[in-house]
């Protein structure tokens, strides 16, 4: 599974580096008419057209790391439709996907603008699974459902409570009259507020750990699943500043398989996703104040650093002009760059995109169906822009000079 960690590690790493995007679905790759992920032929023929354009002292280093990823697909048994790696003289990434990606081979800096784009169009969620012996934590993200270590030391155990309720109830039955009743309901009392401070435990600890996972990664929705019971004191917990979406489902899937639980959760999250995307799309396109729609507009305003977000229909991917020296890129067929003069080659939008997006700290949130048709008259894309500052004498008036 990818994560936000991983990518901003990967643009860390000390360069030069091999990136490859490999297919290891061998049906897939074979249908599609390439070299099989295992087979010794695997990149010869890009590789040896890199070689060719480097030195001959990086030529050598260039093709160890490529016959290093070589080998490493020979040997491993593939159970991911894609595995990316980044490979280096100090540098060894390889990342399972269950997604398809467009094969390559790269040299230099790190090559992550695939990445980057799948991480846009393939969102992650938080799921938090309780019941009223404890709490498990999940990552959902394309399809793919992995459970975190937090859930150690979250269940409650009330087996020793149940025995001590178990030889109360036998030493009482030693007593007669009145007494038996009134000191077997104090026993009773004290099992029912011991488990309500148990469930307040558990509930304010797994608000507390969901709060980190939100602020560690760049979830677009927390779900808790389980009874209302269980959920809703979890989610009263929460921080009331947390920024990502909370959705509660009232289900009892704590003693289901992941199978089970993603075959569950799966259309829940879909479900928000079409009211999620639908609903950013009319606010991106609302020509409200601090929006912008228009694809030329938009890509201009975001490379001058002036949104903060973009919103893009899926499949959107025109031809663009981009400029060797700058890097600016737009859609006119003009060979010389509008910014500097320098050159340009040509492009597709989702090579150049996230990288503009990263250097300009901007998200980029990616829509389908019915959402990415609210967004034709805009051309398949629109933002936000950011809000201006704020001047030091604006913000002594609205102190009232204090």
């Amino acid at each position: 599974m990818l994560t936000v960690s991983q990518l901003e590690a990967l643009y860390q790493v000390k360069t030069p580096v091999l990136t490859a995007y490999v297919r290891t679905d061998p049906v897939e790759a074979e249908r599609l008419g390439g070299s099989t992920a295992a087979s010794p032929a695997w990149g010869r023929e890009e590789s040896g057209a890199i070689s060719k354009t480097l030195p001959a002292p990086e030529q050598k280093v260039f093709l160890k790391q490529v016959e290093r990823a070589r080998e490493f697909l020979k040997k491993r048994e593939a159970h991911e439709k894609s595995v990316v790696i980044v490979a280096g003289a100090k540098t060894w990434e390889a990342i399972p996907l269950q997604l398809d990606v467009q094969p390559g081979i790269h040299w230099g800096k790190p090559a992550l603008a695939q990445l980057i784009g799948l991480a846009s169009e393939h969102r992650k969620y938080g799921l938090v699974v309780a019941n009223n012996k404890g709490a498990r934590f999940f990552d959902y993200w394309a399809g793919e459902i992995l459970e975190r270590e937090q859930r150690k030391g979250f269940a409650i155990d009330t087996s020793r409570w149940k025995r001590k309720e178990s030889g109360h109830a036998m030493e009482l039955g030693h007593r007669i009259g009145s007494a038996v009743g009134k000191s077997r309901g104090s026993q009773r009392d004290a099992l029912a507020k011991r488990m309500e401070n148990q469930f307040a435990r558990l509930a304010r600890e797994t608000a507390q750990e969901a709060a980190k996972i939100c602020a560690k990664e760049d979830l677009a929705a927390l779900f808790l699943i389980g009874s209302e019971r269980v959920t809703k004191p979890m989610e009263a917990n929460l921080p009331k500043n947390l920024e990502t979406p909370v959705m509660l489902i009232d289900q009892d899937l704590a003693g289901v398989t992941l199978d089970e639980l993603e075959k569950h959760i799966e259309p829940k999250i879909a479900e928000w996703e079409h009211k999620h995307e639908s609903e950013i799309v009319r606010m991106a396109t609302s020509q409200e104040r601090g929006t912008i729609a228009g694809f030329d507009e938009t890509l201009a305003q975001l490379q001058k650093g002036k949104i903060r977000a973009v919103v893009v229909a899926r499949g959107a991917n025109p031809e663009l002009q981009q400029c060797v020296k700058c890097g600016w890129a737009d859609r006119s067929a003009d060979p010389v760059c509008s910014q500097c003069g320098g050159t340009r080659r040509r492009v597709r939008l989702w090579e150049v995109l996230p990288e503009i997006a990263r250097k300009q700290g901007a998200e980029i949130d990616v829509v389908s169906n019915e959402a990415a048709g609210g967004l034709k008259a805009a051309e398949g894309m629109a933002g936000w822009l950011r809000q201006p500052k704020r001047t030091a004498a604006k913000s002594m008036a609205a102190r009232g000079g204090r």
